[in-house]
């Protein structure tokens, strides 16, 4: 008899990338969501039910590249130690050169591909691909094919700071 932990389906590992994917997403929300009930004021404290989003609810930030959907930060979850996003980017664009000075950055990419550049090097990310960009390093993602480019993005702090980048390094 395989006594491995692994060996029997627990209903969190599955092969099914859209199945995995909303089970990530969910999971990033509920964590998100206990540090933030976490860190409340007693007798400040947002009811939890009040605090998750849906992706699809959430206002858009757009731009001529694409969207970014907040679902968790500072600003909507005072106290919050993390900031959660979903980002879409149009079919052959580009979002700027940028850094993000006071947090790291982690991608994790839903459907599409992207170039993504990080410093002076380069890499394709694709469905289910996970990346993770230090604070202070320029970065850029380019649109390939024929879809949009579809990720999660997390930040380790509420207040995520975007600064564009010209080419020659300068802010």
């Amino acid at each position: 008899m395989n006594t491995h932990p692994r060996s029997h389906h627990s209903g969190f590992t599955t092969r099914n990338p859209r199945r995995r994917t909303t089970l990530l997403l969910a999971f990033a929300l509920a964590l998100s969501a206990v540090l933030a009930a976490d860190q409340a004021q007693p007798g400040g404290a947002v009811p939890l039910a009040a605090r998750a989003r849906r992706a699809e609810q959430v206002t858009a930030d757009t731009s001529d590249w694409g969207t970014l959907r907040w679902l968790v930060n500072a600003k909507l979850d005072p106290g919050s130690g993390v900031t959660l996003g979903v980002t879409e980017l149009n079919v052959g664009k580009t979002n700027p050169l940028h850094v993000h000075t006071n947090s790291d950055e982690v991608i994790y990419v839903l459907s599409g591909q992207c170039e993504q550049r990080v410093g002076k090097e380069t890499v394709v990310l694709k469905a289910g691909d996970a990346l993770h960009i230090p604070a202070g390093v320029p970065h850029q993602a380019k649109v390939l094919g024929n879809q949009p480019f579809r990720s999660v993005v997390a930040y380790n702090t509420g207040e995520r700071q975007f600064t564009v980048v010209n080419e020659s390094g300068g802010r």
